[in-house]
């Protein structure tokens, strides 16, 4: 089991369980739009990032293809992170302005 911390839970997750996987267990939502049980994670669309890391050492990441480390801390809603995924959903939206949103 490796020991990591989202959003202050302290947990002890599989070693072969993604970010994703460990946020979904314990309740958390994280906003996917590419992600599929049933499929390989692919990361495409970059809605599920969260912010790992402490302090001024942080940086984003998808967590449906980011695997869980020992000790790793994650936030899942932190303002830079919402931030982040509000230019990616406007990024998509982009991509196809006729379509009706």
């Amino acid at each position: 089991m490796t020991q990591i911390i989202i959003d202050g839970i302290n947990f002890d997750s599989p070693e072969y369980w993604t970010i994703l996987d460990a946020a979904k267990f314990l309740g958390i939502n994280v906003p996917t739009l590419c992600y599929h049980e049933g499929l390989s994670a692919w990361g495409g669309c970059r809605l599920c990032i969260v912010e790992i890391g402490e302090g001024k050492k942080t940086k984003l990441v998808s967590s449906c293809t980011y695997p869980v480390e020992e000790g790793l801390t994650v936030r899942t809603a932190s303002k830079r992170v919402v931030n982040a995924r509000k230019v990616i959903l406007e990024l998509l939206i982009a991509q196809c302005p006729t379509s009706r949103v």
